[in-house]
């Protein structure tokens, strides 16, 4: 046998347990190619990018609402907003939050500059909304800033989203 004929006879063989191995290993199932599978997205370990989807939330559930401030973004490990004006006629606020992304989320609240421990809450980051009515006092100087401040836990690939609305007004 020739040297060429010896590489054929080897290309030959190879290309024969390749089709034999193709063939072993075809379960008759369909392949990815010819079928449409959901598929596992980065997308759970990757940041939300911008907070939009717990904003929505916040959104659907106060519709019609008068909002005195609010915000949103990226699940951070410490998140917090001061509300420096209230309306004089405003006697109290409701204060919504909502988070995703599977971590928890401890809120506490100041009200002018005072810690309000009875207020103080733990949410889990499930879309869920916590809802806190702030009572604000009147004086002479119209009601002092509402503030929170929330430390997140967990993963951080979440967002949030806030918002202070008009619960009470003083009648004329």
């Amino acid at each position: 046998m020739t040297r060429n004929g010896t590489r054929r006879k080897a290309a030959l063989l190879c290309l024969v347990a390749v089709a034999a191995l193709a063939a072993a290993c075809d379960s008759g199932e369909p392949t990815d190619s010819s079928t449409t599978k959901p598929r596992t997205s980065p997308a759970s370990t990757v940041p939300a990018p911008d907070g939009k989807a717990a904003k929505a939330i916040l959104d659907q559930a106060f519709v019609g609402r008068e909002a005195l401030g609010s915000g949103y973004g990226r699940l951070q490990a410490q998140l917090g907003n001061t509300l420096p004006a209230i309306p004089h006629k405003v006697r109290s606020v409701t204060f919504a939050f909502t988070c995703t992304g599977k971590g928890k989320v401890v809120v506490k609240f100041t009200v002018n500059g005072r810690y309000v421990s009875s207020a103080t809450h733990t949410s889990t980051c499930d879309g869920s909304i916590f809802q806190q009515s702030v009572e604000v006092s009147a004086s002479d100087s119209g009601p002092g800033p509402i503030s929170f401040n929330a430390d997140a836990t967990g993963p951080d690939n979440g967002s949030f989203a806030y918002a202070y609305y008009v619960e009470k007004r003083q009648q004329p």
